[in-house]
């Protein structure tokens, strides 16, 4: 007969150990974010009216009144920030349920973001913020940086590479709130 006493405490063991490494991992990640995230605008949204990559003019005054309604993504990136690259797929998938306007920073001139948008087939509307004067208004400092705005205030960010899965339940718990 097989004693799997042992064996069952071993599993328990190791399970007890990964549940509190990811315990301690999101308390790290939350409070990181949070600290991260002192500089973002508290109240109404700055303003300002902007013109993505295909000459769509994207105005913040007007995207405060149309997020009365609808839960809107705002996501900030970098076309050499590694974690964006995980990240930009997963906000292409979240488009299809939220709208999303993207703030592409300093990643070069217009023609430059045009060829690494057309080629790695992120089709949102991308607006070229090369100084990062827009990222600036907003308090950005990390990127990738998404944003989730309802009623004119920002109701939920995250910061750092993130999955759809992860976005999409945030995404869901925000706009039904």
């Amino acid at each position: 007969m097989i004693d799997y006493q042992p064996i069952v405490k071993k599993v328990s063991s190791i399970a007890i150990q990964v549940a509190i490494m990811l315990f301690v991992f999101l308390l790290m990640s939350t409070a990181l974010d949070i600290w991260r995230a002192q500089q973002l605008p508290q109240g109404t949204l700055p303003v300002g009216s902007y013109t993505t990559l295909n000459e769509q003019v994207i105005n913040f005054h007007d995207l405060e009144h149309y997020a009365a309604d609808e839960l809107v993504v705002v996501y900030f990136w970098a076309t050499w920030c590694g974690p964006c690259k995980v990240t930009s797929p997963s906000v292409k998938q979240l488009a299809k349920h939220y709208p999303v306007v993207s703030i592409a920073m300093a990643s070069g001139d217009d023609k430059v973001l045009e060829q690494y948008v057309s080629s790695s087939g992120l089709n949102i509307p991308v607006i070229n913020d090369d100084n990062q004067a827009i990222a600036n208004t907003w308090g950005v400092k990390v990127t990738p940086t998404v944003l989730f705005i309802k009623g004119g205030q920002i109701h939920g960010y995250t910061m750092g590479a993130s999955g759809y899965p992860g976005l999409l339940a945030r995404a869901w718990w925000l706009a039904k709130g």
